[in-house]
Parts: structure tokens; C-alpha cells; sequence
């Protein structure tokens, strides 16, 4: 299975408060993802792959134009045992997001990454995306770097489905032991109580979403997981 997003994204820091405000409008306008049940939403775990030095990392600390990650993405609870991996390139150049993924068992996987072996039952343009990845992979030597979990709500809107709304919170990474099934964390990437809200859309916001951020205050903040994990861990060092 292969997946293709090109969207704008925007970011906002929101405190426990602002995100309740700001619910009250949303369920107005927006339903919940079918998979946000009783609004406790979803655990969202991902692996990123970097240079031995860091150099996506670093990049994507630096704000450039262009910028760009490698990521292993599953769905689900720990040990759950569920076989469903997305292997994903997301880059992002003048504002604009790109991103594409292909659907991978664990078998699958572990052949991709350790002898670049694409598979047989993929259609033309998955194996034209992890042909891509190859490339990625031998100009930039990537490997495994940190692991990255946090539980998402994901909100859409009712009569543009394009326009998409999450919140993430409990956002936690390491980097010794990259299991997708191991819960133990290292750095807590934002603080308790607060949540990162991140808008995609492919054109413009509705006036009524405009307008509920300006009555709560709610501003942009640039923000990238795997950016803060760096920083964080860069000053620790």
C-alpha cells in the first residue's frame, strides 16, 4: 500500500486549557477519526533514521526551506502484535509537505534496510518509492537514530475533509533499545498538560477556525519531534 500527502502544516503549543476552549468549536465543525475512541485517541510510534552525525536532524533544527526526514511508522498498542509497518519519506520545501509511505510486514522490512530488497508483491510506484528510499539511504548512510511515541486525537472536518486537525500529547523518544514494543522513554518532548496541535490543510483555514485561535490566543510555534529530540539532547551533551 502506498500513500501520498502534499499539504500545508502548521503547528501551535496549546496549554490543557486553550485545547478544551478550542474542542468546544471543533465539535461544531469537526467529527473525531473513527480510530479516536471515547476521545482517548491513538498511540502513534516512530522510528527516524539519521546520519551518524545527525545531519537531518540538524537540518531540520536550522528552519532551511528545504528540509526532509526517513521514518519506520506503526499504528496500535504495545505488543499487539500487529505485522503492519509504514515506511515513510516526508519532505517539506517552501511550507509545503510532501509525503509518501509504503506498507511493509516486519519480514519485508528487515530485508529492505539490511539488503535493499525490494518486494515482489509491490505494485510500480511502491517499489518506485523504496527504489527512492535505496538512494536516500546509500547518499546519506542512514541508520536507525531514536524511537518516537505520542497519543494523537485526530479531528476532520465535516464538509472539507482536507482540512485536519490533531493533537498530540505525551510525546516521549529514545534513542538505546529502538523496540517498537518497548515503553520506556528517555526525553519527554513536551510538557505535562500541554499539547501540540498541528493543522494540515491543502489550501486556506475556514474563517470560523481563524477566528476560534484568535479568541483563545492559540499562536504558530515551529516544532519538529525529531528536531526537539535532537536539541534536547545536544544540550544534555
Amino acid at each position: 500500500m502506498i500513500s501520498t500527502f502534499k499539504r500545508y502544516e502548521k503547528k501551535y503549543y496549546l496549554t490543557k486549557e486553550q485545547k478544551n476552549g478550542l474542542e468546544k468549536v471543533l465539535n461544531e465543525h469537526m467529527e473525531l477519526d473513527k480510530f479516536c475512541k471515547n476521545n482517548n485517541g491513538y498511540l502513534i510510534r516512530n522510528i527516524y533514521y539519521d546520519t551518524d552525525i545527525n545531519d537531518l536532524a540538524h537540518l531540520s533544527t536550522e528552519k532551511p526551506i528545504f528540509k526532509e526526514k526517513v521514518r519506520v511508522r506503526k499504528y496500535g498498542k504495545y505488543n499487539d502484535n500487529k505485522d503492519e509497518y509504514f515506511l515513510e519519506i516526508k519532505r517539506k520545501y517552501n511550507g509545503v509537505v510532501y509525503k509518501r509511505r509504503v506498507g511493509l510486514n516486519k519480514v519485508e522490512l528487515d530485508n529492505f534496510f539490511n539488503y535493499h530488497e525490494i518486494p515482489d508483491n509491490k505494485n510500480y510506484f511502491e517499489k518506485q518509492v523504496l527504489k527512492e528510499l535505496i538512494y536516500l539511504m546509500k547518499c546519506y548512510k542512514i541508520k536507525a537514530k531514536s524511537f518516537i511515541s505520542y497519543q494523537r486525537i485526530a479531528y476532520f472536518d465535516k464538509s472539507n475533509p482536507e482540512f485536519r486537525l490533531t493533537f498530540d500529547s505525551d510525546i516521549i523518544s529514545r534513542r538505546n533499545d529502538l523496540d517498537f514494543d518497548n515503553s520506556s522513554y528517555e526525553l519527554k518532548l513536551l510538557d505535562d498538560n500541554h499539547y501540540l496541535m498541528e493543522v494540515k490543510v491543502s489550501d486556506s483555514m475556514p474563517l470560523w477556525f481563524t477566528k476560534a485561535l484568535s479568541n483563545l490566543k492559540i499562536y504558530p510555534k515551529s516544532f519538529s519531534k525529531y528536531g526537539e529530540d535532537y536539541k534536547i539532547l545536544k544540550e544534555m551533551n
